[in-house]
């Protein structure tokens, strides 16, 4: 299991947020995801491209612009971030570790 952190921004403002758990998050599998996830927000579900996935896979989250999407929305940005909130996976720096 994976969770996401999907919200909606305009102008620097969190309009919309939600934490998601789901399954599976392969490529055959991206497009499903994020139709669950905007179902899960109500929202339309936005065209997806490869550069969605390979934002995923290289950064951890995926930037969709408002004019991805079909319907009109009331947001400029639609961020779905993946993260891992297990406690053995988190690394904390101290400065002589420099």
């Amino acid at each position: 299991m994976e969770k996401l952190y999907c919200k909606t921004v305009n102008n620097d403002k969190i309009l919309q947020d939600k934490v998601l758990e789901v399954e599976d998050f392969k490529k055959d599998n991206f497009f499903n995801v994020i139709a669950y996830v905007c179902e899960q927000m109500d929202l339309s579900t936005p065209v997806i491209l490869n550069k969605h996935y390979e934002q995923m896979i290289k950064f951890n989250h995926s930037v969709f612009l408002a004019n991805e999407f079909l319907e009109d929305v009331d947001f400029k940005r639609f961020i779905v971030e993946r993260f891992d909130d297990d406690e053995n996976s988190k690394q904390v720096f101290m400065y002589d570790d420099f």
